[in-house]
């Protein structure tokens, strides 16, 4: 960082956010959503699309949380590849799994192009790289599960992905040819207003305080409502529901001054991807439709923090010490840095169930990646309103997992996850 001015502490999208609308008022509706992340939102357009009457609840402003503080990788690849899934049950279910990933992935791809959303879409293919021989060995695997399935993608070994990507350190990767970028803040703005535009209430600086039955309890307002769908992610706890199942992981996020073509040549030597790699933490980078370099990672220290860790100069800078190892001849200046905290389960899968009391509550939590997150709410509508239950299973909180129960409260809920997390990452071989 010598000689770099330093990065402004704010999230950049936010600079434009406008007043919001608070309920004030009492009001029965069929549907009551909270949280304005890409879940609830989804959520909301799931049960509207079937003429139910909705409203939705946000505590601050929709895409305020892990949603519009990311990075705008679109990918069924988030935080477990189909590999992964594989390991955890048999062939048929982890295919199921990877259709109803995609599913979600596409519901983002044609809600932007079909509504015209002002959101930075970039049709960009994931390139998944390798920082040693033994995950380049995971990659190759994982191809060929996606490429059997007939999901385009393309096996790079350690010369080939030094045509694509302007370093000679990665020693290999594969893509994923359906995947794109966006702006997640403007997604969520733009698939707000389309709500809004059809007959949503949304609702913002609106926090629920208490959920009992079928009434939400506000600041300045009771609603009651046939159906709840809770998309709060890691503030599911403070609700004092699942509070042993959900924690969370923090990240950081840089984003660059624009790049002229010279530095872009310098980063993607043919065309952009949205690259992320191999490490146990893993570091990832995409360039945004206004040539912003979008640079994120994390840090073992900082990892469970309690709260985001605001002016943490050692996260940032092991990011930045990373891609100019990876990149050296590639000098950007950042201009914007944040951390940003995002919901996480033990196993790393989401959750997604009924409250055990009152069925007609559905919580969606711990859906790292936008894809899962719009296809866990998609799949809310279709589990309350039809009954749908092939996915429960696997979405449930009771599930297996390495420590549990009396060791968790022992040990205590952050060195739990930490563990949890690390032994399942174990298990699925993503040492680096």
């Amino acid at each position: 960082m010598n000689n770099h001015i330093q990065p402004s502490k704010q999230v950049l999208w936010y600079l434009q956010n406008k007043k919001p609308l608070k309920c004030t008022q009492d009001m029965h509706v069929d549907v009551a959503v909270i949280g304005g992340g890409i879940a609830g939102l989804s959520a909301a357009q799931a049960f509207a699309s079937r003429n139910k009457k909705v409203a939705l609840f946000e505590q601050h402003f929709c895409g305020s949380g892990a949603t519009g503080k990311g990075s705008g990788f679109v990918t069924p690849n988030s935080e477990l590849s189909l590999s992964d899934f594989s390991h955890q049950t048999d062939n048929e279910k982890s295919q199921e799994l990877w259709k109803f990933i995609n599913n979600g992935l596409e519901k983002i791809r044609t809600n932007t192009l079909d509504y015209n959303f002002d959101c930075g879409y970039t049709s960009q293919g994931g390139l998944f790289v390798a920082n040693c021989d033994r995950t380049l060995k995971n990659i190759q695997e994982e191809h060929k599960k996606i490429s059997m399935l007939g999901y385009e993608s393309q096996l790079f070994g350690k010369k080939e992905i030094s045509s694509i990507l302007g370093s000679q350190l990665y020693f290999g990767g594969m893509t994923y040819g359906n995947s794109f970028g966006i702006n997640t803040y403007e997604y969520c703005k733009s698939l707000q207003q389309h709500l809004e535009q059809n007959g949503v209430s949304i609702f913002e600086e609106t926090p629920v305080t208490q959920i009992n039955d079928h009434t939400l309890t506000t600041p300045h307002a009771t609603i009651t409502a046939d159906y709840i769908i809770v998309c709060v992610d890691k503030f599911l706890p403070e609700l004092a529901v699942m509070e042993d199942q959900i924690y969370h992981a923090q990240n950081f996020i840089l984003v660059s001054e624009q790049l002229n073509d010279d530095q872009i040549k310098m980063i993607f030597p043919e065309k952009p991807y949205m690259v992320w790699d191999s490490q146990l933490i893993y570091n990832y980078f995409r360039l945004s439709k206004d040539r912003r370099l979008i640079l994120g990672g994390g840090d073992m220290f900082s990892l469970y923090a309690k709260e985001e860790s605001h002016n943490y100069q050692r996260g940032y800078n092991k990011i930045i010490n990373y891609f100019q190892k990876m990149f050296p001849k590639a000098n950007i200046q950042f201009e914007y840095q944040w951390p940003g905290l995002f919901g996480i389960s033990k196993d790393l899968a989401p959750i997604a169930t009924p409250d055990s009391k009152y069925p007609h509550i559905y919580y969606i939590a711990a859906s790292a990646g936008l894809p899962i997150a719009t296809a866990l709410a998609m799949y809310s509508a279709e589990h309350l309103l039809d009954g749908k239950k092939d996915m429960d299973a696997y979405f449930a909180p009771k599930r297996k997992y390495f420590i549990d129960g009396i060791l968790q409260k022992i040990l205590g809920k952050k060195i739990s996850f930490a563990v949890n997390n690390l032994l399942i990452q174990k298990t699925l071989g993503c040492f680096k």
